[in-house]
């Protein structure tokens, strides 16, 4: 599928999630994440919170352009079974690994020799501190790690907040995209 095609099935996806409560990351973004993917050409990617596959859609196009494969976690099953619809609509889940399951009990248990180069964290926020924990043995060197809604969800979030802050060995900056939502963006030293 071209990416005017694309773009246009995303747009009706994230229309579609809009009118369904479907909490799906902001087109900004969406293209953010794929450009990430574009630059970085990660081996591994993680995703944590794929809901319908929007996201997931817009870092699997960059994936299957640098041979990439997107290891994505979700507990809600009618949210993963849609995510699995909509890659498939779109031709991208042969660069997708779906995995069901509660992301704290699913990456102890993977491969041990299953290393990230990029992560995208956008699960339930008030576990944002137990995904930064559970992830930790699992990145790579220079690895990339994004946490969404980060300004959006400030209680929520506030744990994690707090003990970022101090944590050493990784670059980090809180971007304000699309205003009110932001990311938090890190690079492992």
């Amino acid at each position: 599928m071209d990416m005017e095609k694309l773009v246009k099935y995303l747009k009706e996806l994230k229309e579609y999630g809009i009118k369904n409560d479907i909490p799906n990351v902001t087109e900004t973004v969406g293209r953010f994440l794929n450009m990430l993917v574009k630059i970085h050409k990660p081996k591994n990617i993680l995703e944590i919170g794929c809901a319908n596959g929007y996201s997931t859609i817009w870092m699997a196009e960059a994936a299957k352009s640098v041979d990439s494969k997107i290891h994505t976690i979700d507990y809600s099953k009618p949210s993963f079974e849609e995510a699995k619809k909509n890659l498939a609509e779109v031709n991208l889940n042969d660069c997708v690994k779906f995995i069901f399951g509660n992301a704290l009990e699913v990456i102890p248990n993977l491969p041990d020799d299953l290393m990230f180069d990029f992560v995208f964290v956008d699960g339930v926020k008030r576990y944002y501190l137990d995904f930064w924990n559970a992830i930790q043995l699992r990145l790579s060197s220079r690895a990339v790690i994004i946490f969404d809604d980060m300004i959006a969800f400030p209680e929520k979030t506030k744990a994690f907040s707090n003990f970022i802050q101090s944590v050493e060995g990784f670059d980090q900056v809180l971007l304000p995209i699309d205003g009110d939502d932001g990311i938090l963006f890190l690079i492992k030293d």
